[in-house]
């Protein structure tokens, strides 16, 4: 039995090092047939939800062909990583009020036209509705950046299994995290199958992927590299800034439900902008804080303002 379970442990291996884990070819073919949410989908239930004059009908939001939108449940986080630019405004954070489930998914489920969320953070396990938003949601793929606290693992399991085609991308922070790898493997083989869970390596200098992977690939879990991105000088808190014409895809959405064009501007509250209001695109738009701009900002976004 041990010689089998080791061949096909060393074939499976061979297969995810040269294509990807499994668990995320699975996800990317569900994501193939679900395509860009459709406007049906959008209709299908009537949202109502309260605002200063009482009840008010959400109407479908058409997102113009964005490839994702990235939602900020809280930015509240068990972990407290030098590269992450949470922790790089950390003095300067504004402060969030969270939204409930019924809330968020009034909005998320009236968009349409765009293809996947983003579920940032902020740990989006730590809101107190995640499970909740999970099962309100519909017909959505999902993407959940998650460091795995090991509280919120057993609630997972009260998610629908129909619904949505999701995937968990769990972080292993070799400097940061407080479990051993063996307990970290533990914990991940404890998320229920259908939510589609893969390993991420926080990639940094000062360890070496080759030996971390070796590590895991002995406790059979495929684990891969993900760069850090660390502050640079185009990333400060304070100004001066420039003026620039950018086409950046980090559209987001706050804990507060406001939008923005990145979160940069998010986390300090600049241009916020009701969802209904906002408008999501693909093209370039005048932005007057560049060097507020998250780390994940691309030069190539990036166009002088015409004169």
């Amino acid at each position: 039995m041990a010689m089998k379970f080791d061949f096909i442990s060393r074939a499976k291996f061979f297969f995810q090092k040269r294509v990807s884990p499994i668990n995320k070819v699975k996800f990317d073919l569900k994501s193939m047939r679900y395509g860009y949410r459709k406007l049906k989908h959008a209709e299908a239930t009537t949202t109502l939800l309260k605002d200063g004059n009482g009840l008010k009908k959400l109407e479908p939001i058409d997102m113009h062909k964005k490839q994702h939108i990235h939602v900020y449940l809280n930015i509240q986080c068990g972990m407290d990583c030098y590269f992450c630019q949470n922790a790089f405004y950390v003095d300067k954070l504004p402060r969030y009020d969270k939204k409930t489930a019924v809330e968020w998914a009034g909005w998320l489920n009236k968009m349409y036209n765009f293809h996947h969320i983003d579920f940032n953070g902020g740990e989006a396990l730590l809101h107190n509705d995640f499970v909740p938003l999970m099962n309100m949601l519909n017909h959505h793929n999902i993407t959940v950046f998650t460091n795995m606290p090991k509280s919120k693992i057993e609630g997972l399991k009260e998610i629908k299994k129909k619904g949505n085609n999701i995937t968990l991308s769990v972080s292993y922070h070799p400097l940061e995290e407080k479990r051993d790898i063996n307990e970290f493997v533990d914990d991940f083989n404890r998320i229920p199958k259908w939510l589609n869970p893969t390993v991420h390596l926080i990639n940094i200098p000062e360890v070496s992927y080759k030996n971390i992977r070796a590590a895991f690939v002995m406790r059979g879990v495929f684990i891969e590299a993900l760069d850090a991105i660390i502050p640079t000088e185009f990333n400060r808190t304070d100004g001066p800034y420039k003026t620039v014409m950018c086409r950046s895809d980090m559209d987001c959405i706050s804990p507060e439900m406001n939008a923005y064009r990145c979160t940069g501007l998010m986390l300090k509250k600049i241009g916020n902008t009701p969802i209904e209001r906002y408008e999501f695109n693909n093209d370039h738009k005048k932005c007057n804080y560049y060097g507020l701009c998250g780390p994940c900002t691309s030069q190539r976004d990036i166009l002088p303002v015409p004169k």
